[in-house]
């Protein structure tokens, strides 16, 4: 205690105030700067939500547009396919022309001659022809 009157009667009152006010004045700037830090924290918080909002939309379009391009690749594929099954029952039904044909001639050269490079019939190969235009 002595120290402490000692202190007092060195600095006088007014330096005892003078101290006080500082303290006072310290811990204000000690909260304003925390008070600042916070402020800080909230605004750094809402851009980042901000920018992750923008990133989750552009992500939405992308793969909203890799959907679109894959659903027109299906039906495009759908198109080919119904237009080799058409393609593949005509060539389907020249076979059986063909056949029809063939076993209605007999062979002129007898059954043991074999025939050493049969022809594709003209039905067939056109068929076969317009099966391999086609471009998926």
């Amino acid at each position: 205690m002595t120290i402490a009157l000692t202190i007092l009667k060195a600095i006088g009152w007014r330096g005892l105030v003078l101290i006080g006010a500082l303290v006072a004045l310290f811990a204000w700037h000690l909260h304003g700067i925390s008070a600042a830090k916070e402020s800080g924290r909230i605004e750094v918080r809402q851009q980042w939500a901000e920018a992750q909002r923008r990133a989750d939309l552009k992500q939405i379009a992308k793969v909203e547009a890799q959907q679109k391009q894959i659903n027109a690749a299906d039906a495009a594929l759908v198109t080919t396919i119904a237009a080799h099954v058409g393609q593949v029952a005509g060539l389907e039904a020249a076979l059986a022309d063909e056949r029809k044909r063939k076993n209605a001639k007999p062979n002129a050269a007898g059954t043991s001659a074999a025939v050493a490079c049969p022809v594709i019939p003209e039905g067939v190969r056109n068929a076969l022809n317009a099966i391999g235009a086609t471009k998926p």
